[in-house]
């Protein structure tokens, strides 16, 4: 029973070697964005949710205060 457990102690260690090899490689295959780049995307992201958010808000600004004025007409 204790071998069987030692055998698989070493293949777990050896699988988590593997994994962490494969790891660091992917790594060193990214391409990474300048600090140009990132400061492009960055501001392309901040700028665009705060117009899907400012979107959203009008959508839901005029679908409730529309709810609000057919609801008063009709009582």
């Amino acid at each position: 029973m204790s071998d069987n457990k030692k055998a698989d102690d070493v293949s777990v260690m050896e699988g988590a070697q593997g994994w962490w090899s494969g790891l660091v490689g992917e790594f060193k295959r990214v391409t990474w964005p300048t600090k140009a780049q990132l400061a492009k995307m960055t501001i392309a992201a901040i700028v665009t949710s705060g117009l899907v958010g400012a979107i959203i808000f009008a959508f839901d600004f005029s679908l409730s205060n529309g709810y609000s004025l057919l609801s008063g007409l009709f009582n």
